[in-house]
């Protein structure tokens, strides 16, 4: 795979009713973080730390412009997140760095959102900051066709 802007990148998020919502016209960042918990199993003389296979986990922290769908013919990334915080939803997210082309790795994971917060400068524009964390499952790896 060649390098890729970051602005090709996709983000789809299903919405309360179970639809798939591409949300990544709103985006202006997305960071996504996996990472394992191995514990240490090291045992008496031993020079060496040993550790077991332990936990994994998946985080995504994003930054939007903020719209709420009002004025679009598509659902806003507020109304989208709205919902999820409402409902207390694991939603689907597929997140393709690449964007959608032949090659572009699609990661897949059922997620929680953590926190979601809307930031309103003085001097610019309304942006929303939101993470979500891996909510049932694991995530899947696939490429776009």
């Amino acid at each position: 795979m060649t390098n890729v802007h970051g602005s090709k990148a996709v983000v789809y998020i299903d919405d309360m009713a179970g639809a798939c919502q591409k949300v990544d016209s709103d985006l202006t960042s997305v960071t996504f973080s996996r990472s394992k918990n191995n514990p240490e199993s090291t045992t008496f003389g031993q020079n060496t730390v040993q550790r077991i296979d332990g936990l994994r986990d998946v985080t995504m922290d994003m930054t939007a412009v903020w719209d709420d769908g009002a004025a679009a013919s598509s659902i806003g990334i507020v109304a989208v997140l709205d919902d999820i915080y409402e409902g207390s939803l694991v939603a689907r997210i597929q997140y393709l760095p690449g964007g959608s082309f032949t090659g572009s790795p699609i990661y897949t994971a059922c997620m929680r959102l953590n926190s979601f917060a809307q930031n309103s400068p003085v001097d610019g524009i309304t942006t929303v900051n939101f993470s979500m964390s891996i909510g049932s499952g694991s995530v899947t790896a696939a490429c776009a066709v």
